[in-house]
């Protein structure tokens, strides 16, 4: 009656039950902002080859829609959904209660108004030039006392662990947590509120940037397979002793890397020399994360028939991997000269933040999910549209951007051909770039749809969440795992 899986089960529970309702409310306006925010980034993708295309309306210039599209996709559906995973798996790991689920709810509110009225303020014109804080001061302000209530309740939880062990996944959690309202508010502080002088202000941006997703983005990533790829395995982390000296790595070089972006730019030399040695230096860090999680996979690939969860931890593990080649290869000043202004630059962002950060979210999210309502998930048939329109979209994506980024390199630096006649080249790249989000966005809609069905399904009694501690999915994708 009181055995230690009994007592385990009903502390899950416990924790599950805590954390119910303020990681349901992250998730479905993560799921919102993805659904909007893909739907801006079509629009802005169709721009770039159909000029016409809703040309007459000034709200959907490509200047900002563009620039709207990733204010909602990273602050809007990275953010909560980041939150969402990273707050569950702190309790989880911490074996804590949320505390004060309400309040948490609240600051969640709080940071998608923001998020909403960022928006709204870019498409009406109110830009900036700086990436990623295109957003006026004031709904940065906003944010930022949003993100501060938010964060505090990881912190909290961490501290007030039953645990004594501190496992990988807590220390990129914990550190993302600390890392973004630093970047964020000297940022602020050093582009808007005291604004620095001439390159200076270049530096900080790409200081910024490099940091967003190296410090966020990656930790957050980083934390849901170290947490996912042995549960649903059932094998440890390979050479797990090599866990804190890639997470320290990673932190100290990841904070030197922004110079990298401003080779051949008007800044000291050395500033781009800088960031090149660092991003070279985390080779280390690349090597031992990869060493853990391929590793612990040898001899468990057949897993990823039985568990979508794992199939999307894989492809995250393969984003990271490609991610990291590609920054790799833009820090080579040989590479970046001819790379630098062209679509890789994009693809080395975009293949960070979706096949890497977001797919790892949906992972989790396949498993989190039936784990917090008591009901498995409802359709197999669109979980498995979102798994291979996720598949496709990335392959697509991947390709265009990178073999269409590589010719525009080579007619670019040979000086012989006009850049309209490269733009008229460029066409069908950017129109299967298009394709590539459609299909994508139809993924993310099937995604969506399946999360409403499966918590209304809870929510209309078919299944008592008090019944069982670990509902199944559906056959054939089941999340896998015992807890």
């Amino acid at each position: 009656m009181n055995s230690p899986d009994t007592n385990a089960r009903a502390e899950q529970q416990e924790i599950d039950a805590s954390a119910k309702w303020p990681v349901l409310v992250f998730v479905s306006q993560a799921l919102a902002w993805l659904l909007i925010g893909g739907a801006l980034q079509l629009i802005a993708a169709i721009q770039l080859h159909t000029p016409e295309f809703l040309a007459s309306c000034e709200w959907f210039t490509y200047g900002r829609v563009a620039a709207a599209a990733q204010h909602v996709l990273v602050y809007g559906w990275g953010f909560n959904a980041g939150l969402g995973v990273a707050l569950w798996l702190m309790a989880r790991l911490s074996s804590a209660v949320l505390r004060h689920g309400g309040w948490l709810i609240v600051a969640c509110k709080a940071w998608n108004i923001a998020i909403g009225l960022g928006m709204l303020a870019i498409l009406l014109g109110g830009t900036t030039s700086y990436e990623l804080l295109e957003m006026p001061r004031w709904v940065r302000l906003l944010m930022l006392g949003a993100y501060a209530l938010m964060g505090v309740w990881g912190i909290t939880t961490f501290s007030l662990r039953n645990t004594e062990k501190v496992f990988a996944s807590q220390w990129y959690i914990f550190g993302a947590l600390f890392w973004f309202p630093w970047l964020f508010a000297v940022a602020q502080l050093m582009l808007f509120t005291a604004p620095t002088q001439g390159v200076v202000q270049a530096l900080v941006g790409a200081w910024y940037v490099n940091g967003l997703y190296a410090l966020w983005f990656l930790p957050l990533a980083l934390a849901a397979i170290y947490y996912f790829l042995p549960k649903v395995t059932g094998k440890p982390i390979h050479d797990y002793y090599l866990t804190q000296l890639a997470f320290w790595w990673l932190v100290l070089t990841s904070a030197f890397a922004g110079g990298s972006r401003l080779i051949g730019g008007p800044v000291p030399a050395w500033v781009a020399t800088l960031g090149t040695v660092a991003n070279f230096m985390l080779i280390v860090a690349v090597i031992i994360i990869a060493k853990n999680f391929f590793g612990t996979l040898r001899g468990n690939f057949g897993a990823l028939r039985g568990s979508m969860t794992l199939k999307f931890i894989f492809l995250s593990i393969l984003g990271f991997v490609v991610a990291a080649g590609l920054n790799f290869a833009l820090s080579a000043r040989g590479v970046a000269q001819h790379l630098q202004f062209t679509l890789v630059g994009e693809l080395r962002d975009w293949v960070m933040f979706y096949a890497c950060f977001s797919t790892a979210m949906f992972g989790a999210a396949y498993f989190i999910l039936p784990r917090l309502v008591g009901v498995a998930w409802q359709s197999t048939g669109l979980i498995k549209a979102h798994y291979y329109t996720a598949l496709v979209g990335i392959i697509v994506l991947v390709v265009t951007l990178g073999y269409g980024g590589w010719q525009q390199g080579q007619w670019l630096n040979a000086g012989t051909t006009s850049f309209s006649d490269i733009t008229a080249a460029l066409k069908p790249w950017l129109a299967a770039r298009s394709i590539a989000f459609i299909v994508l966005l139809v993924g993310h809609l099937a995604f969506a749809i399946n999360c409403a069905w499966t918590v209304l399904a809870s929510c209309c009694g078919k299944n008592s969440p008090a019944a069982f501690s670990n509902p199944p999915a559906m056959a054939g994708v089941n999340a896998g795992g015992s807890h």
